[in-house]
């Protein structure tokens, strides 16, 4: 199969090109020096001693966000740097097609960000094995999955990005303007239309549609997954029958924020096939 010879060919590359090296030594450093610092406060005379839970809360929002990172900045070249090197007609020689092209990308980079970090969590989870007591095997590799998981989401989104465009300037312009709007003002989203609706803010109880719309953005669906996943301790998450007067309906459940993340991963990678294979190369 063509696309499995591109993405063994996308991962290899980033082997010799020592990116594979790189981010294995980041995740290695990442995963076992944050989960460290529980230890290393304690060490130095504040508070009790930790446990793998304390180890876990430091952990999560640290890899998760920088995971994401670079998983658009593994992916936003996949397919523009080809176009501007020229090497895109070569791939496209081969008995390519441009659908071959976008899978092989999209899972050799998935891979890329992949094994790095389950590299990074097997060196890190024998850190905590070493300095924390009560390690669970089952809430660690569910906290693996998920960053696998995540990776594999921004990957996605960052190849249909590069996909879509014709110059390296412009998929970072849209790998980032995605990454704030969908990450970091997504909140205000449903916020803004339910004040131009009702003239005020929101109370403690909304609309359906205003949890519809927030289940829209990335981390949304992905932090309802995470607590179906990982029990991450002192986190807690407001559930939607407490914001809703009626019933929850079946995709504000938690096992539909799987679709809606299926989207973020399938619909990015539409488009860009969609502009891609309408693209005429130069």
């Amino acid at each position: 199969m063509s696309w499995v010879q591109i993405a063994r060919k996308d991962f290899s590359d980033a082997s010799r090109s020592m990116m594979l090296w790189i981010l294995s030594a980041l995740m290695i450093l990442l995963v076992a020096g944050i989960s460290s610092i529980p230890h290393l406060i304690h060490t130095s005379g504040q508070g009790p001693a930790p446990g793998f839970d304390e180890a876990l809360s430091f952990l999560f929002t640290v890899v998760v966000t920088m995971i994401s990172i670079i998983g658009l900045v593994v992916g936003y070249q996949a397919i523009v740097g080809e176009r501007e090197s020229g090497s895109i007609r070569f791939l496209l020689g081969l008995p390519n097609t441009r659908l071959d092209v976008i899978v092989g990308k999209v899972l050799g980079r998935a891979a890329v960000v992949a094994v790095p970090t389950v590299i990074g969590f097997v060196v890190g989870g024998i850190v905590i094995v070493i300095l924390y007591d009560g390690f669970d095997v089952v809430t660690y590799v569910s906290l693996l999955a998920f960053s696998v998981l995540i990776g594999l989401v921004y990957v996605s989104l960052a190849v249909g990005v590069s996909a879509s465009v014709s110059t390296r300037a412009k998929a970072v312009a849209g790998v980032l303007g995605i990454y704030i709007v969908t990450d970091w003002l997504w909140w205000a989203v449903p916020m803004a239309i339910y004040w131009l609706l009702e003239r005020e803010l929101p109370g403690a109880i909304v609309p359906t549609w205003y949890l519809f719309v927030e289940r829209l953005g990335i981390w949304e669906p992905l932090a309802v997954i995470s607590g179906t996943l990982v029990d991450i301790p002192g986190v807690e998450t407001v559930q939607p029958a407490d914001r809703l007067a009626g019933e929850v309906p079946f995709y504000l459940e938690p096992w539909f924020a799987w679709v809606f993340v299926a989207a973020w991963i399938l619909v990015p990678l539409a488009i860009g096939y969609y502009r891609f294979d309408r693209t005429i190369l130069s």
